[in-house]
C-alpha cells in the first residue's frame, strides 16, 4: 500500500458562503483517497462559492504535484455537495490519465505502433 502524501495538506475556501465544519469534513474525506491514484501531491486547494444569481454553487480543486505538475478542476452546479463530488472526480479522472502517459512513456507527437 502507497504510504507517500497520505495527510495531504488540504486548504479550503469559501466565497460568498459560510464554510461550516460539514462541508470542510465532506471536502476532506474525498480528497483523502486521491493519494493513491498520484502519490506525489504537495497541496490540494478547494475553492468553493455561492454565485449571485440563482442558486448555483462552484466547486474548483487546484492540486499541486511533484515536478511542476498543476491539476485544476471546476464545477458548477444546484448544489454544493454535488459540486464538490463532481470536481474531485475529475480530478482523479485527469491524475489517472496523467499516471497512466506517465507510465507507458508518452511523447507528444510520437506514434503508437
Amino acid at each position: 500500500m502507497q504510504t507517500a502524501n497520505v495527510n495531504v495538506p488540504i486548504r479550503v475556501d469559501g466565497r460568498h458562503l459560510v464554510l461550516t465544519e460539514a462541508m470542510y469534513q465532506h471536502v476532506v474525506d474525498k480528497l483523502s483517497h486521491l493519494h493513491l491514484d498520484y502519490p506525489r501531491i504537495i497541496e490540494a486547494h478547494v475553492v468553493l462559492d455561492l454565485q449571485k444569481h440563482g442558486n448555483r454553487h462552484f466547486a474548483e480543486i487546484i492540486m499541486r504535484c511533484a515536478n511542476h505538475i498543476t491539476l485544476e478542476a471546476s464545477v458548477t452546479t444546484n448544489n454544493l455537495y454535488a459540486s464538490i463530488d463532481l470536481a474531485v472526480a475529475k480530478i482523479a479522472q485527469q491524475m489517472r490519465k496523467f499516471k497512466t502517459r506517465h507510465l507507458l512513456g508518452y511523447r507528444a507527437g510520437r506514434r503508437a505502433a
